[in-house]
């Protein structure tokens, strides 16, 4: 679980935005804008990440396929990881870049 996740965002949240938003499904997907319906494998998603300014509201979730969450999750943790070993580089040559 991300930084972010672990101050900000709960279990129990996670299973009311869950329950919020399965109740309006069929929605797009917000990554890939492709319906989300009631039988697919849908996690919750923030539309603008936590820290990157977005908040908890229902303006900001929505349903993402599985998928689409995970590979999204990929690419963005790897660009917080590669930014922190560009500033470590600066002092030590031995982190590589993903």
């Amino acid at each position: 679980m991300s930084q972010h996740h672990a101050r900000e965002w709960s279990a129990r949240d996670s299973a009311l935005w869950r329950e919020r938003i399965g109740m309006q499904l069929p929605l797009p997907c917000v990554r890939c804008r492709r319906t989300v319906e009631r039988g697919d494998a849908w996690q919750v998603d923030h539309i603008q990440s936590i820290s990157q300014g977005g908040g908890k509201t229902s303006e900001n979730l929505g349903p993402a396929h599985r998928r689409c969450n995970a590979q999204h999750g990929g690419k963005q943790g790897a660009a917080v990881t590669n930014a922190k070993r560009a500033t470590a580089r600066q002092t030590d040559q031995r982190l590589p870049n993903w």
